[in-house]
């Protein structure tokens, strides 16, 4: 049996200032975060977007997560080149963080959601529209922020498969959601496919949520530290490169990387992170190999 794990999935803001530039944009990744958990099957546990960048908690296999993060990033650029025109210097290169620890995983759900609020936005986390933050330790009857118009009044869902064909394709025109799957204003509810009940369980209390939720600094900062070394250092291209080709020849004898196999490669790329904490990205064009085998290699 395959095992499942945690993951934070989230991206660099300063390589992404331009991810989100209008509300076209945050409707269409959105949806995108439902049509990526039902075509990879990892499972949403929490969202929240972000005009520079997304934090989603996961939980799936390794494959699963993945699955995501590709469709997830392969979607975005497509949206963003196809509306704009280029990609308006947006770079989609979403990190995934494994995490075991539950203390940690505790610290992580709740950053997730308060991303908005800590981020300086007017708005609570619990009243975001962008995520899911109203959807946990709540009491019945309560009304989810997609269902209230500018006036407050309810609007009801529909079924996906109650829809016209046009109004179909708008939200996913490559894709065939479950016809049962609830839309609401052009929206597929998060309530589809996000596990409310999982999260939950991650604090297990109302009270533990409230603590970690209103956690201070501390404890904001140590996700925001484990972030920034999984990110690594962005050096220049051209400097990384001759940093590369200087510490193989100091290694194996060569500067061309092409001469190296996979296992030298591969202690390449463990070297120039430890000496210049370089991102995987960065280290997978060097050395000239994926970068889920850098990921997987280096974790």
């Amino acid at each position: 049996m395959k095992r499942v794990f945690f993951y934070h999935m989230y991206a660099d803001g300063a390589c992404a200032r331009n991810f989100i530039v209008c509300e076209e944009d945050y409707r269409y990744v959105f949806n995108l975060i439902g049509i990526c958990s039902f075509l990879s099957g990892a499972v949403v546990l929490a969202f929240s977007i972000e005009d520079t960048h997304p934090h989603i908690l996961l939980r799936g296999t390794y494959m699963q997560v993945i699955a995501f993060k590709s469709c997830f990033e392969r979607s975005v650029s497509r949206h963003i080149a196809a509306t704009r025109g280029t990609l308006d210097g947006v770079v989609i290169d979403c990190m995934l963080d494994h995490v075991e620890d539950e203390e940690y995983l505790k610290n992580v759900a709740a950053y997730v959601i308060i991303q908005p609020t800590k981020d300086g936005k007017s708005v609570m986390y619990h009243d975001y529209r962008w995520g899911t933050g109203c959807m946990y330790f709540r009491t019945d009857p309560y009304v989810p922020v997609w269902l209230l118009d500018s006036d407050c009044n309810v609007i009801k869902p529909v079924k996906m498969g109650d829809m016209k064909s046009a109004e179909r394709k708008a939200i996913s025109s490559r894709v065939t959601l479950p016809q049962d799957w609830l839309v609401v204003d052009g929206l597929i509810l998060p309530q589809n496919y996000v596990d409310v009940k999982a999260y939950e369980s991650i604090f297990g209390t109302h009270n533990c949520y409230r603590t970690f939720v209103g956690a201070g600094r501390k404890k904001l900062m140590e996700v925001n530290g484990r972030m920034a070394v999984a990110m690594g250092v962005m050096m220049d291209d051209l400097e990384a490169r001759e940093k590369c080709r200087d510490l193989s020849k100091r290694l194996f004898g060569t500067r061309d990387v092409r001469r190296l196999d996979v296992q030298r490669r591969m202690r390449l790329a463990a070297e120039l992170m430890n000496d210049y904490r370089l991102s995987y990205r960065q280290l997978a064009t060097l050395v000239r190999l994926p970068e889920s085998e850098i990921r997987m290699f280096l974790k």
